[in-house]
Parts: structure tokens; C-alpha cells; sequence
């Protein structure tokens, strides 16, 4: 299983989103480590957030790599904006017209040892969900670990965390 975000973001029309309320954490607690934005090694971005069901990451920037995809794949999806990218690997026909932007690839729960965080990953290259663990391994850096064969078998990758451009007032 490769663990890369990006050649999993394919062509197709983007298909209508239902409204549901959005969750607000408290404004006034203090944020979790694993908060905040993250890139992968592909340069796309993974947004970490408290969500009901513990800590959730969406998939807030998509940079398509050139890797894995055909000339023709690769020059179509240059020429379509990230918002028209959808799910289109996953093998259940009814979610491949959902968006990747904004789509949820990571639920996390705080682990049982410190700076570990447990949960599941999905990955988008293939449609599926494995088990893994998020490892905070420094303040700006994390290590994303998928697995499979009852965690036996673990590929992980590291992300940065980035921090959000200022905004210039003309």
C-alpha cells in the first residue's frame, strides 16, 4: 500500500454534496499537537481537526503528481480545476462522484502510549480503508503509518506541518 495523496485524485465531474451541520469545538480550548495543516511528501495537504468522532483530516490541498499517471491522465488533470477531482478509484460505484477536496481520509483517536494517535486511514490510490497510527515525532513533524495484516505490515510517511500564509492587505 503506498501512502501518497495525490495520484488517487482522478478525473470525473464533481457530483452535489449534502448539507450537514458542521461540528464547532469550543473557541476557547487549547489545541491539540496533532492539529493544524500538513503536507505530504506529494506537496498536497491534509487538515487535522476535532471532530465528533475524536480528531478528523480532510484533504485541504491537492497537488497531482506526476508519478503513477499516464501522459493523458496527467494532462487532463492539469487542466481541471482540484475542485472537479473526484473518488473515483474507490471500488463502491456510488462514492467515486464524491469530491476529493474537503473529502476525510484520517479518524484518530489519542493511542495508549503518548504522542500516538490510532485510527483509520483511506487511502485514495485504491478506495480503501486500512488501520493505522498518526506519530507526533516532533512539534512540526508527524509520521503517517498505514497497515494491514492486523498491524503486522506497516508503511508509514512523514508530513511537516505548514504554516498558514499571511494574509497582505493591499
Amino acid at each position: 500500500m503506498r501512502l501518497w495523496i495525490g495520484a488517487g485524485v482522478m478525473l470525473a465531474g464533481m457530483a452535489g454534496v449534502g448539507a450537514q451541520e458542521p461540528f464547532v469545538p469550543d473557541p476557547d480550548r487549547v489545541l491539540d499537537p496533532i492539529e493544524g495543516n500538513w503536507q505530504t511528501l506529494e506537496l498536497s495537504q491534509i487538515t487535522i481537526t476535532l471532530c465528533p468522532d475524536g480528531f478528523c483530516g480532510t484533504l485541504s490541498k491537492i497537488v497531482v503528481p506526476r508519478e503513477g499517471l499516464t501522459e493523458a491522465e496527467y494532462a487532463a488533470a492539469l487542466a481541471m480545476p482540484p475542485e472537479s477531482y473526484t473518488d473515483m478509484r474507490n471500488p463502491d460505484p456510488t462514492l467515486r462522484s464524491r469530491p476529493m477536496l474537503g473529502l476525510q481520509l484520517l479518524t484518530l483517536l489519542p493511542g495508549t502510549k503518548p504522542a500516538i494517535y490510532d485510527g483509520e486511514i483511506y487511502n485514495p490510490e485504491d478506495g480503501n480503508t486500512y488501520s493505522g497510527y498518526v506519530e507526533m515525532l516532533g512539534p512540526d513533524l508527524i509520521r503517517l503509518n498505514g497497515c494491514v495484516l492486523y498491524n503486522i505490515i506497516c508503511q508509514g510517511q512523514e508530513w511537516v506541518r505548514v504554516v498558514p500564509e499571511a494574509v497582505v492587505a493591499e
